[in-house]
């Protein structure tokens, strides 16, 4: 027997599904939703999941994972119960649930304020100017002069430790709630290594995001926020390489690598913060503090990132060095985010995908 628990729906409601009880099942979110299969009912079934509390049957399922919330459900919903708007406060809810001790839930409301993110921001710039390298170089511009690698590299390896273990625990949680694939009773066994190929290509390519929405421009700027910001990573790599003396290679290769991905990532950034502006679109018209500082952090990563480079081929050497801090304190706090944010889609909706068993 299934428990029953009616206090998940009002902390779904308060994740974002402000609308659930208007509610009356009469099915067109999931007739009109091209994402709905044999395997994956959008989002209905969610739905009566979350008005009967039902916690357990919510976390088994991937498909509040496997929605890209175009909004049409939303559109079309005669009661106007805003469907689109439960999938996106599911995947919140599952976050806070999956990771072990209801960490999520402090870190969240510690942080989940503008007000909260800002001052500890300016706090963190201010004590990276104030604890700089007294000798650093201030003929020219020598970011390593101005704070030593070793204490980079140190906060660096802290910030990935935290990242893999929230991460790791999620994911473990994530597949002893949802399953191996064809573990679950409404799913036939997929053949693993297609599951596999399926799940890669799709968070590869987003193709099915192509399915559920007319507009383009969406998918792309999606895209380019993903690959940008992972290029931008993979260019931090390179430089680190190239400092440690891992890598033999010119610095041009990680500055256009960056450059070229910082501008990919800006532009999805942009767009995503104008259709939130003008609430253009019905999954831009509902935005939470944590979309915002979301948005916010990766819109001040690169812009202080270009900022930065700017000062540098300038030869201003204390306006590099004080963009360098709010930069670093910036990325830093983007990565710290990372398991409790969007961001961290980048991991489960693949292995939502796999376990789903989608090819």
């Amino acid at each position: 027997m299934r428990r029953i628990d009616h206090r998940v729906a009002e902390q779904i409601r308060e994740l974002g599904a402000s609308d659930l009880g208007a509610c009356y099942s009469c099915g067109t979110c999931s007739a009109l939703c091209p994402l709905t299969d044999e395997k994956a009912s959008f989002p209905r079934k969610m739905i009566r999941y979350a008005m009967l509390g039902l916690e357990d049957r919510i976390l088994a399922s991937p498909e509040p994972w496997l929605c890209y919330y175009c909004g049409e459900c939303s559109e079309t919903c005669p009661r106007e119960a805003d469907p689109g708007g439960l999938m996106m406060a599911l995947r919140r809810f599952a976050i806070r649930r999956y990771l072990p001790g209801r960490i999520v839930d402090r870190f969240s409301a510690a942080v989940s304020s503008a007000v909260t993110w800002i001052l500890l921001t300016i706090a963190l710039i201010l004590g990276v100017i104030l604890l700089h390298d007294p000798d650093m170089d201030r003929s020219h511009v020598d970011f390593l002069s101005f704070m030593p690698l070793e204490t980079i590299h140190a906060a660096g390896i802290a910030v990935v430790v935290f990242i893999g273990l929230a991460v790791a625990a999620n994911v473990y949680a994530m597949v002893r709630a949802i399953g191996r694939p064809g573990a679950r009773s409404d799913a036939a066994a997929p053949d693993i290594a297609r599951s596999i190929k399926g799940a890669l290509a799709e968070a590869a390519l987003q193709r099915r995001f192509g399915e559920c929405t007319d507009d383009a421009m969406r998918r792309l700027a999606h895209l380019g926020l993903t690959y940008g910001f992972a290029g931008m990573f993979l260019a931090t790599l390179i430089v680190m390489g190239i400092d440690y003396e891992y890598l033999r290679v010119s610095r041009v290769i990680p500055l256009v690598t960056g450059s070229v991905s910082g501008a990919a990532a800006m532009v999805g950034t942009v767009y995503f913060i104008v259709q939130r502006i003008r609430h253009s679109r019905e999954s831009a018209k509902h935005s939470r503090p944590s979309d915002w500082i979301f948005l916010t952090l990766i819109f001040l990563s690169i812009a202080t990132g270009y900022v930065m480079l700017a000062f540098r081929f300038l030869g201003m050497p204390m306006a590099a060095y004080v963009s360098f801090s709010v930069h670093l304190v910036v990325v830093f706090e983007l990565m710290l985010s990372f398991p409790f944010t969007k961001f961290a889609h980048i991991v489960y909706r693949p292995l939502a995908l796999w376990l789903a068993g989608v090819k």
